[in-house]
């Protein structure tokens, strides 16, 4: 069942965040810039190059995913988010890929399916981690990589989002959970993961953990 927040499902808020928003964003504020110029950095430096099929999850309008496809060596790309508005900029913005608007929670993909699976500052975005979790380790091929990305929630990346959600209203609602100290990577060990990197970045305001599908 589709959760409401504040009177709206989580598909609604995400349709009002404009399929730009990012592009625009790194060109024309500083803080985005730095923002995703440095989690650009840090993710593509711990990137495996990988051959077979490759999965952005909560890929938006294709951003990061074209810089996945150039670290990671993969022609196979697909991409899924729940905005079909970014999805089809996403389609334009890279013709050979494979991207479907859809639920993180029930991914419309075989079993063992990709090689690599991102998951880009996504998860905090879902109503049900956990079971996207487990929907991430069903298409998972053996010893596959899961690169995880979340904001820390410490005590400086609260005072920027508030900062940042009176900026930008239209995120007022976005984040539907939190994970503070270990709390995801014991969600990840759970699932069956094997956690092989945690690295934090951006003052400690996220996080990326790098697992692997035994």
């Amino acid at each position: 069942m589709t959760q409401t927040h504040f009177y709206k499902t989580l598909a609604e808020i995400h349709e009002d965040v404009a399929p730009s928003h990012y592009d625009v964003g790194i060109k024309t504020n500083l803080f985005q810039k730095y923002w995703h110029w440095r989690r650009f950095k840090e993710v593509l430096s711990i990137i495996k190059p990988v051959q077979g099929s490759v999965l952005d999850l909560g890929c938006h309008s294709g951003t990061f995913t074209q810089q996945i496809i150039t670290e990671i060596g993969s022609t196979e790309i697909y991409g899924l988010d729940i905005s079909a508005k970014a999805i089809d900029l996403a389609k334009k913005r890279i013709p050979d890929g494979k991207f479907v608007v859809g639920d993180a929670g029930d991914l419309p993909f075989d079993n063992n399916f990709f090689e690599a699976v991102f998951c880009l500052e996504m998860m905090e975005h879902v109503d049900n981690p956990g079971q996207v979790l487990r929907e991430i380790k069903r298409v998972a091929k053996k010893d596959a990589r899961i690169y995880i990305l979340v904001p820390s929630d410490n005590n400086l990346f609260k005072i920027v989002w508030f900062l940042w959600t009176l900026y930008y209203p239209v995120w007022r609602h976005a984040h539907v959970q939190s994970f503070s100290k270990d709390l995801l990577e014991k969600m990840i060990t759970q699932t069956g993961f094997k956690i092989l990197d945690v690295k934090a970045f951006n003052f400690g305001m996220l996080k990326l953990i790098v697992c692997q599908k035994p």
